[in-house]
């Protein structure tokens, strides 16, 4: 990297939709190293071997939650402390007994300029 030139922040977007993923992952890929999951497992494995410094999640994954990667980012000793921005279609509700906080919650359809600005802040 040049000097004087930042790294580049790595956020992974996990939606199972391919065309909302992609979109996202391009919005954001100006900004930050982005990495995509369409599943927990992937998701998982993403973030143990990449350590993102935030996490884009919806909530409503084919076949899974989103809660549940939330959760199982919440028991990793190494993974608790990452941010997490729920995009997603359902509406804000207190999260299920043990997830935890997250960083901040934005509902579909949602400006891309927003969720560049609460990870501008978030990462900060």
């Amino acid at each position: 990297m040049p000097d004087g030139v930042a790294p580049r922040h790595r956020v992974l977007v996990v939606d199972d939709d391919l065309d909302t993923r992609t979109m996202t992952a391009d919005a954001l890929g100006d900004r930050y190293q982005v990495a995509t999951a369409a599943t927990v497992a992937e998701a998982l494995a993403c973030a143990a071997a990449e350590r993102p410094a935030a996490i884009v999640v919806d909530l409503m994954l084919a076949g899974e939650s989103g809660w549940d990667l939330i959760r199982s980012l919440r028991e990793d000793a190494a993974l608790r402390a990452v941010p997490v921005v729920v995009l997603s279609a359902t509406p804000a509700t207190e999260p299920p007994t043990g997830i935890g906080p997250w960083a901040a919650y934005l509902t579909k359809p949602c400006p891309m300029g927003r969720l560049r600005e609460v990870l501008a802040a978030l990462l900060a």
